[in-house]
């Protein structure tokens, strides 16, 4: 039985999780659970589950949260409860399914102790893949994207001679507003972005598809993952969402991964590896598929993933300042303060802006991410 800590419990990624864990109390057992706000969910979970940590990320502490879990159960509040669940229990797998730069400490936790990491958090590769890669030279930890074009990566790689790759292709959904005017785009409210065609995430990553920069992100993960240079590196618009990314080899043969559209599928993945588990999602009809269709993406409709194809191709702290000035905007977005088309203002003007800003360690990664939203905050709301 595999022991299973989840941070981010309360969040999309950590729901399906959790339910994956339930459909396989045979196979998983949960050690710790963590939560940005929600007490009364977390505890509710908590005493579901048996876990034996919880803890509460935006907040510092909580009395009556401390009064109402169960007996015998530690709790831990702020970045540090992300790090200290990483050790609650001795979990076999994390999954880290926060959000933004706050699952860098953790993942760095679980690579300096050897932790198996399920990785549903894009922003800690970009802002720390430097510090992930040369740590993971002595790490016995393995990391499973779940994502699911990285985890489709991860299967086409897996095993195969990758003499003669010639390129990895990162599929996209084309979001919302995919045949939508520019004009129109800048102008989409909240309620429009959050109408994803055909996944269900949670809001930040939602929005993230929407502008786009949700697949620039991922080219950088790409990167550090598989230590794929950018330039071999594409993204085509799928808009089924049925295959999950393909790589393509000199002679022109391609491999692709397909499967529902289900994030629970990459989720089983990791928790399941080496081994297949049974679908919780059921399987394809190729019968009622129909077609498949593909389109290149409108960089000029979407600028957000030219950014991001600019940020990892100048490197230094570019990622840093790309991710920390979306991460902003898109929450004064969410909150209403800004425009849709606001967001990537915020994050051309920010890498104009900071570009002197250095990255190379953590303090330096922590201090240009801080630096960087209060820019944003302070300027655009």
């Amino acid at each position: 039985m595999k022991k299973i800590a989840i941070l981010g419990a309360t969040g999309s990624i950590g729901r399906q999780a959790l339910d994956i864990i339930e459909k396989n109390p045979d196979l998983f057992t949960v050690t710790a659970l963590t939560a940005h706000r929600d007490s009364e969910q977390l505890i509710s979970l908590a005493k579901k589950f048996g876990a034996k940590y919880v803890g509460l990320t935006g907040v510092s502490g909580d009395i009556e949260l401390e009064k109402k879990v169960p007996k015998g159960v530690d709790v831990g509040f702020g970045i540090r409860a992300l790090v200290e669940s990483c050790a609650a229990g001795n979990p076999d797998i994390v999954l880290i399914a926060v959000v933004g730069i706050a699952g860098l400490p953790p993942l760095v936790e679980c690579l300096e102790h050897g932790t198996n990491v399920a990785l549903a958090n894009k922003e800690s590769l970009v802002c720390g893949g430097h510090i992930v890669k040369e740590k993971q030279k002595t790490s016995k930890s393995e990391l499973f994207p779940v994502d699911s074009e990285l985890c489709a990566v991860y299967q086409c790689l897996k095993g195969v001679d990758t003499t003669g790759l010639r390129r990895v292709i990162l599929t996209a959904s084309g979001g919302p507003f995919f045949d939508w005017s520019k004009e129109d785009i800048a102008n989409a409210t909240v309620e429009q972005a959050l109408r994803h065609p055909n996944w269900n995430m949670g809001k930040k990553i939602t929005v993230d598809c929407a502008t786009y920069m949700n697949k620039g992100l991922e080219i950088i993960e790409t990167k550090w993952l598989f230590d794929i240079s950018p330039e071999m590196i594409d993204v085509v618009v799928h808009r089924q969402s049925i295959i999950h990314s393909m790589i393509e080899y000199n002679d022109g043969a391609v491999i692709a991964q397909m499967g529902p559209t289900d994030m629970r599928q990459p989720i089983q993945y990791a928790f399941g590896h080496p081994e297949r588990l049974e679908s919780a999602v059921g399987h394809l009809d190729f019968a009622s598929l129909k077609s498949l269709t593909f389109d290149k993406p409108d960089l000029n409709k979407f600028p957000c993933l030219r950014h991001a194809m600019d940020a990892i191709s100048e490197g230094g702290a570019m990622p840093v300042i790309l991710n920390a000035a979306n991460e902003a905007a898109v929450e004064l977005f969410l909150e209403r303060k800004i425009p849709f088309g606001g967001i990537e203002q915020a994050v051309a003007s920010a890498m104009s802006k900071f570009a002197h800003l250095k990255a190379g360690t953590l303090l330096e990664i922590y201090n240009t991410d801080t630096e960087v939203k209060r820019f944003v905050y302070n300027n655009l709301k």
